[in-house]
């Protein structure tokens, strides 16, 4: 825990200064990052923003885009509500969570069991967004919002 702890703090200083720390702690080879959900390009970013601190990744591209799981677990929350308009949750076997916003469409239930290659959605607009199909991709580990670049490899 101390170990993810001090990744995610060298992340935060990285990103707000653009140094690296020394004597950072390396990723090991099971830490690797896992293939984006969807294809597209970045449009906001982890962190600082005018209205607010932003929790996620957006990337966007056309409306119904496809949207994969990126990595395995369960689908434990699959509904619409406020900003993130219709999203869902999966949840992964080291009890990190994948949320996936904006949806046009969702593609599994509650319960399902899903693999990396999984059709999870479509991109789309809903909830607060500027207008443009989006995928906002959040990642919550050990209760905290992190970086979705620290978990996947997205597009710039």
């Amino acid at each position: 825990m101390l170990t993810t702890r001090m990744r995610r703090c060298t992340a935060m200083i990285t990103l707000a200064t653009g140094l690296v720390l020394a004597g950072a702690v390396p990723t090991q080879a099971a830490e690797r990052f896992a293939p984006c959900p969807t294809t597209g390009h970045a449009i906001k970013e982890f962190g600082p923003a005018p209205t607010g601190f932003h929790y996620g990744l957006n990337i966007a591209n056309a409306t119904g885009t496809l949207i994969k799981a990126g990595l395995a677990g369960k689908v434990t929350y699959s509904g619409t509500s406020g900003g993130l308009g219709k999203h869902l949750v999966v949840t992964h076997a080291d009890a990190t969570k994948t949320v996936y916003a904006h949806l046009w469409k969702h593609s599994v239930a509650v319960g399902t069991a899903v693999s990396s290659s999984t059709k999870v959605g479509e991109m789309g607009a809903t909830g607060t967004t500027d207008g443009r199909a989006q995928l906002h991709l959040q990642v919550i580990a050990d209760g905290e919002k992190i970086n979705p670049r620290q978990q996947y490899k997205c597009p710039q």
